[in-house]
């Protein structure tokens, strides 16, 4: 499970699919993103002690739609879904 903040380590949407999920998507293993959908502050990992690492994919603080979109655009690149 990983927390989105623009504070985690920064990752293009493509490079995270490419570094979290494997290339064949039918022997995919579960994995889950927090997504912090608030106007103000971040997810913070002693609130959510099931976080493994914080991520980001952007520099800037991003709506829960655009932070989403990203994400599964970089899955949808990675796995060649049209």
């Amino acid at each position: 499970c990983f927390g989105m903040s623009c504070e985690g380590t920064l990752y293009s949407p493509i490079s995270l699919a490419s570094s979290l999920l494997p290339s064949d998507y039918s022997n995919a293993p579960p994995t889950c993103f927090v997504v912090g959908a608030m106007s103000t502050g971040h997810i913070l990992l002693e609130d959510h002690p099931y976080i493994e690492k914080m991520i980001s994919i952007s520099e800037y603080p991003l709506s829960g739609a655009s932070a989403l979109s990203r994400i599964m655009t970089g899955i949808e690149h990675h796995w060649g879904i049209v």
